[in-house]
């Protein structure tokens, strides 16, 4: 009886290690916001902490123009064109330890993203917009960003490039004041550097897109 005893108690124990280290270190285990990568002591975590849609022609703004148009002066006589570009965002990533690596044998891991994937849903269609709010496709890209144990790193991407622009422009998208809404979602394919674990992390953000007026007033 003490012997079975002692059996049952073994195994729960040992079921409860490889559950703690399955929910906590699994490089599979992957979140939108953060995911993790490591082995046994030593897991550190990747963190979407913010991205800031931004542009050189408007700032730091989730308005995305999809049209170049010609600017005017008060007289109606044309002056140049519309500053137009890419709309990209400013990504800011953070590397944490995992709160249960606190061992002794644990160590800091850095985390290196080496791709990211770029998606766009719909949010809302105005009704004023009469459906032209069309699907947009994405792309993925490789990207290399080092991200040091326990800091944070901010990079600019693509948000809204030129291509899906051109892309929604030439798929009707409208160009009228009501604007439609859209979310981009990042999945950026990261690694640990030392251990070389791959996992995967999300973040989002939403913008509105049509023909906005980027001339100067």
């Amino acid at each position: 009886m003490k012997c079975r005893q002692m059996i049952q108690q073994g195994l729960k124990g040992l079921f409860l290690v490889v559950l703690i280290f399955a929910s906590c270190s699994s490089p599979d285990d992957n979140g939108a916001g953060g995911g993790c990568g490591g082995s046994e002591a030593s897991v550190n975590c990747l963190n979407v902490v913010r991205i800031t849609p931004t542009s050189t022609v408007g700032g730091d703004t989730s308005n995305v123009d999809a049209l170049q148009d010609l600017c005017r002066d008060l007289t109606g006589t044309v002056t140049g064109p519309e500053p137009f570009g890419d709309h990209n965002a400013l990504v800011t990533l953070a590397n944490t330890a995992f709160p249960t690596a606190n061992a002794p044998t644990s160590h800091p891991l850095d985390i290196g993203v080496i791709s990211f994937s770029l998606t766009y849903t719909l949010n809302q269609c105005p009704a004023e917009a009469n459906g032209q709010c069309p699907p947009l496709t994405g792309f993925t890209r490789g990207e290399t960003i080092v991200i040091p144990a326990g800091q944070t790193v901010t990079v600019t991407l693509p948000f809204v490039p030129i291509s899906v622009k051109n892309q929604y422009v030439q798929a009707g998208g409208t160009l009228g004041p009501a604007a439609p809404s859209y979310t981009a979602t990042y999945t950026f394919t990261a690694q640990t550097i030392s251990l070389v674990e791959t996992f995967t992390v999300q973040g989002s953000a939403p913008f509105t897109i049509t023909d906005f007026n980027n001339c100067a007033k």
